[in-house]
């Protein structure tokens, strides 16, 4: 027998650890579990450990003070019977689906506390990452309860000041239908004895005859009452504006130009007027409101260029990105830049009373009626350059 059948083959050597190294592991794997459960005892946030059915494995001191009971005496019992019935339910699913899905899910519960004092709690739920089917899940609670009274006072205030500005709304219509009714009624009245006086003017006029000296005086009176006539319908269409039941509706604004000329044809008697006009869209607003607005602008283009040998009244249109703007040009006498806003303003004037016709109610209305429209009105010119009245 040879020597070669003696001959066993070398096993491989497995190098067993040194029972220091052993012992070092150890001490660092429990360091590592005293800081995890000192991080869990001690958070500011209160933290249970659940199991599927909601049974409570572990609960840190704050969630002890939450559920105001002595922490030691949580363990094994259900966090269920700590929540409202509602929040019962909610909690079921929310560790349903932690369970099933491990994801991170959030929810919003109410404690009860042994006061039965509720509290409201934003929980936020997360299965620990274990094998074992029957791993728990960890359960983060903050206290929301300051938070969700602030919210509740907030809503009641936003809620109170919503009824109080619905009654303070509703004051205003009152008021402005009692001043709208008085101011009707005198003016009706106005009509009434105005009409009585002209009447009797009429009749003097005849008594006195020929009479210059007395016949300049009753022309005097009648220019006051002819002006005091015209401030009446001035204050009608004021109102009228003020009045108007706004209907926003697609208008062609070429028709309300159209419609303007056509109802200003007897103040272009005798005039030498040149029109031209671009193109103008088809915007969204009140088509009556509109029609006064731009029949004032042509009414006003009309009575400043009265001096003009050539009356030359353009209408153009420039595009924003969030609006248009009308414009209406004219070749008056224009105004002073300064005194712009006066315009707009109620018997606002910009040029003196006996050199141009009106009672500085019309472009008061324009105003009026354009921001009514959620729009603007305001003008550009240069004395005796003309004018340009805007729409936007």
């Amino acid at each position: 027998m040879g020597h070669s059948d003696d001959v066993s083959q070398a096993q491989p050597k497995v190098a067993l650890p040194n029972s220091g190294d052993l012992q070092h592991e150890i001490q660092v794997l429990k360091a590592q579990l005293r800081t995890a459960e000192a991080m869990f005892t001690k958070s500011p946030q209160g933290a249970f450990v659940l199991a599927p059915s909601g049974r409570i494995l572990a609960a840190n001191r704050q969630a002890g003070l939450l559920l105001g009971v002595p922490v030691q005496t949580v363990t094994g019992r259900r966090l269920g019977h700590f929540l409202t019935p509602a929040s019962q339910a909610s909690l079921t699913a929310l560790l349903q689906r932690v369970f099933a899905t491990a994801e991170r899910v959030e929810d919003d519960l109410v404690l009860l506390s042994p006061a039965e004092r509720p509290l409201s709690v934003m929980v936020a739920a997360q299965r620990i990452d274990e094998a074992d089917e029957a791993a728990g899940c960890q359960l983060v609670v903050t206290n929301v309860t300051t938070l969700k009274q602030a919210q509740v006072f907030l809503l009641d205030e936003v809620e109170a000041l919503r009824h109080a500005v619905q009654e303070h709304e509703q004051r205003n219509r009152r008021l402005d239908e009692e001043v709208h009714q008085v101011v009707s009624a005198t003016e009706a009245q106005l009509y009434l004895h105005l009409g009585r006086l002209q009447s009797y003017l009429n009749l003097h006029r005849k008594d006195v005859g020929l009479d210059g000296r007395v016949s300049s005086h009753l022309d005097t009176t009648q220019d006051v009452l002819d002006t005091t006539f015209v401030l009446l319908e001035s204050l009608g269409r004021y109102l009228q504006a003020r009045q108007l039941r706004l209907r926003s509706t697609s208008v062609d604004l070429n028709r309300v130009l159209a419609e303007a000329r056509k109802a200003l044809h007897g103040v272009l008697a005798g005039r030498e007027v040149q029109w031209s006009s671009a193109s103008l869209p088809t915007v969204q607003g009140d088509s009556k409101a509109l029609q006064m607005i731009v029949q004032e602008y042509l009414a006003n283009a009309l009575k400043f260029t009265r001096t003009r040998e050539r009356a030359c009244i353009h209408v153009l249109v420039e595009t924003t990105a969030e609006e248009y703007h009308i414009g209406i040009q004219d070749n008056g006498v224009g105004f002073n830049m300064r005194h712009k806003d006066k315009a707009f303003e109620l018997f606002g004037r910009l040029h003196p009373c006996g050199s141009y016709e009106g009672t500085g109610l019309g472009l008061a209305v324009v105003r009026r009626l354009a921001e009514r429209s959620g729009g603007r009105a305001w003008g550009d010119s240069k004395v005796d350059q003309g004018a340009t009245f805007w729409l936007a």
